[in-house]
């Protein structure tokens, strides 16, 4: 736990282009590091049975012991005075050669009570970073989004515009449950890294990581649906080693969409997900190389519409409609058609792609389910398909001496054998004779007494016509 937070502090200064031990000094050099520490009231929250400030104060304290005595640190605290109020932003330590010694007592003496007024305070130190007249590299640790109605994207965006020399990067500790878009941003405009981590372990990974200089490759990401922004999980490969580098979201607001990333020279497959759509959600672009430059990409999940209309015997008919992605069993849309003008043909909204489309009758048996295959669809595109069933009307009926008898019905397929329908008379004239629609055929049907002692079976075979009404009534 202790080593994986002061990567905190050792990632920091290696983004930079620094190793812990070559960090320039207070008078001679010319880049300083201030870390904003997040002292408000949830910071009493604990991570695997310990309080989140008991974890930092002594990680400081590890890290403040492994750095050369002449480093040029800060400290900015936010939340650690008073209650409830947005101003509770303190430069607790300015940038200057460390005082070690001090700078453990301060970081000990912080006790979180207040609120998280993360625009504020990055405001402040983008002053402090002014006043140095030199670079600087803010680490913002936060275990919270903004509660002081500020926005850091934009702020972030101004100071970079107004020539404020720095880097910035933002570490959500314990953030699983926030919508992390406006920290994600603000590390995005800061030219810096987003990392998130809920509990220690994944700390420890996202921080080590990111223990190297910062580079100077950009891959932008930009994803779209319908002219609009969407909401799209981003995952980044190495092409050579299958190893994951990177993910984030692109989220559905210009903030953070088109995503950038910070990577390393190479060559990298992209794998995107529409996370609001239906249909086939998943893209991939392969091999893009990056060479310390910008590279741009957009995606566009503009869907197209398949509209399937089902009828039996001339009449719109009630029918399950599924669409697959073409050649698999991934379920991507479906639903059902009824019998209303309304929903039948029934409109599948779906990403471009190749598709599958499976029909089953709700209403009659022994039909199986017709396929539609190898279904391109374009954005824009509007696609209609027409799918027929044909039906005959079969009624069984039981008796024995002129009274009704309560019989089961099984129908099975003279070719294969196979049940298609099942069905019971009872004694009574609204289900006796039994009614079922069934696709044309030859049929062997059994017709068995429930209740008489002798149980007496008779078998027949019969022809089902389309549109046309069988009826037998089977004396007992």
């Amino acid at each position: 736990m202790f080593r994986t937070i002061q990567s905190i502090a050792v990632w920091a200064l290696a983004v930079w282009g620094l190793s812990i031990h070559s960090i320039t000094t207070a008078d001679g050099g010319d880049k300083d590091l201030l870390l904003i520490l997040d002292a408000s009231g949830s910071m009493w929250g604990q991570i695997q049975g310990e309080a989140k400030i008991g974890i930092a104060r002594r990680v400081v304290k590890d890290m403040v012991t492994g750095l050369p005595d002449d480093a040029s640190v800060g400290l900015l605290a936010y939340g650690h005075r008073r209650k409830g109020d947005c101003d509770d932003i303190e430069l607790v330590m300015p940038p200057g050669t460390i005082d070690k010694a001090g700078f453990v007592d301060t970081v000990e003496a912080l006790n979180p009570k207040g609120k998280t007024p993360i625009t504020r305070s990055v405001t402040q130190a983008f002053g402090v970073i002014k006043e140095r007249a030199r670079p600087g590299t803010i680490v913002l640790v936060t275990d919270g989004i903004e509660s002081c109605g500020g926005d850091p994207c934009q702020t972030v965006r101004d100071a970079k515009s107004s020539g404020v020399e720095f880097i910035l990067h933002v570490v959500g500790f314990d953030v699983q449950k926030e919508n992390v878009a406006q920290l994600e941003c603000a590390a995005q405009a800061g030219g810096g890294h987003y990392v998130t981590a809920n509990n220690a372990d994944e700390l420890s990974a996202a921080l080590d990581k990111t223990t190297e200089p910062l580079p100077d490759g950009r891959l932008s990401i930009k994803t779209l649906s319908n002219g609009e922004l969407l909401d799209t999980g981003v995952r980044i490969f190495d092409a050579k080693t299958g190893d994951e580098v990177a993910f984030n979201r692109t989220y559905a607001n210009a903030q953070t969409n088109p995503r950038v990333f910070l990577l390393a020279d190479g060559v990298y497959d992209v794998q995107l997900q529409a996370v609001t759509l239906r249909g086939d959600i998943r893209r991939e672009i392969k091999d893009i190389k990056i060479e310390g430059a910008l590279v741009e990409r957009t995606v566009d999940f503009t869907p197209g519409v398949i509209r399937v209309k089902v009828t039996r015997n001339g009449r719109l008919s009630d029918a399950t409609v599924n669409a697959y992605v073409a050649g698999t069993r991934r379920n991507v849309s479906g639903g059902r058609t009824y019998q209303h003008a309304k929903s039948n043909p029934i409109t599948l909204n779906l990403t471009p792609g190749a598709y599958d489309i499976e029909i089953g009758s709700v209403e009659m048996k022994g039909a199986g389910k017709q396929r539609i295959t190898g279904i391109q669809v374009q954005g824009g595109d509007s696609l209609e398909h027409e799918v027929r069933f044909d039906s005959g009307t079969l009624r069984i009926g039981a008796r024995r001496g002129g009274e009704l008898v309560d019989a089961v019905v099984n129908v099975r397929r003279i070719d294969d054998n196979l049940e298609v329908a099942r069905g019971r008379t009872y004694t009574s004239g609204n289900s006796n004779p039994k009614t079922m629609e069934i696709a044309p055929g030859v049929y062997r049907v059994t017709v068995k007494a429930v209740k008489l002692k002798d149980r007496p079976k008779k078998t027949m075979e019969v022809t089902i016509t389309a549109g046309k009404v069988t009826e037998q009534m089977v004396e007992m």
